[in-house]
């Protein structure tokens, strides 16, 4: 298995150390060949009250130094690794031009939502981006052993599957597939409740041998809840805390897409919230 090109997206918050030596970890453990990491300094917010005294002062250049030497004591993969440091007005422009310039596999950004930032840049690079997008928080573990996907038995969902089971294949460790279901409650008058799950539990199995036996994977422990009183969202992201998941897999959209633009909005939920398991949005169909 082989993830050959990752961008990294810097900020010069204390996020960036668990990045650069997470991303480490990747490029070695899945032979990748170029690692670029990226950083964009918004000029547009020093306030006027300094430009005077920093106009003899190359921003770029501190920048760019204090990166590297970042870099150079967090990164010891054996790939090649470039430094790009810019200062275009659009972030997610700016890190979407470069993701399609060096046909990157996977962007690696912090999860700014369980840290310091309104995580708004990651919300509209998510829905930018045309490679896969990892999220991390700042509880994630360095080298990620327990894997999670959630399902909901789309074909769009299958390409989270995919990836999520070469992984934990690679890796020899099980893999937790994850489906929950909502009824809605406007059937309860009519439907009693313990009969209503029964069926949909019913149904969720017969989906789930399906999918297993399309996709071939094994090693899977199939999990199917029901909301409950939650959100979907708000199920997975408990689910998946609670399993102790080091990496949740779900594909960037699910049933009733009208246009390869749109993300699902169970995804964007998962990644524009407080989710303090790294995410895995998967958007291309293949890693080799």
């Amino acid at each position: 298995m082989k993830i050959k090109n990752i961008l990294v997206a810097l900020d010069l918050s204390e996020l960036d150390t668990l990045l650069i030596q997470y991303t480490s970890n990747l490029a070695k453990k899945y032979n990748t060949d170029n690692v670029y990491f990226i950083h964009n300094v918004k000029k547009y917010e020093i306030s006027n009250l300094f430009a005077e005294q920093l106009e003899d002062i190359n921003i770029e250049d501190i920048i760019e130094e204090e990166l590297e030497n970042s870099i150079n004591k967090h990164f010891n993969a054996d790939c090649n690794y470039e430094l790009l440091v810019s200062d275009d007005s659009y972030t997610e422009g700016l890190i979407g031009y470069v993701a399609n310039k060096y046909m990157v596999d996977l962007i690696v950004l912090g999860n700014k939502n369980t840290y310091k930032g309104s995580g708004s840049v990651s919300g509209k690079l998510l829905r930018m981006a045309k490679c896969d997008v990892l999220s991390i928080p700042k509880e994630a573990k360095i080298i990620p052993e327990n894997f999670m996907v959630a399902t909901d038995f789309s074909t769009a969902s299958q390409k989270a599957f995919h990836i999520a089971s070469a992984m934990s294949s690679y890796n020899n460790t099980l893999l937790k597939a994850l489906h929950v279901f909502k009824i809605p409650q406007l059937f309860f008058p009519y439907i009693k409740v313990e009969k209503a799950l029964e069926k949909v539990e019913k149904h969720t199995d017969k989906l789930f041998n399906k999918l297993l036996q399309k996709i071939n994977a094994s090693n899977i422990e199939v999990i199917r809840v029901s909301a409950g009183e939650d959100s979907i969202p708000e199920k997975i992201r408990t689910v998946a805390e609670k399993e102790k998941t080091d990496i949740l897999f779900v594909a960037d959209k699910g049933h009733n897409n009208f246009t390869s633009l749109l993300v699902g909005s169970v995804t964007e939920e998962l990644f524009t919230h407080d989710l303090h398991v790294p995410l895995w949005v998967v958007k291309r169909h293949v890693i080799e």
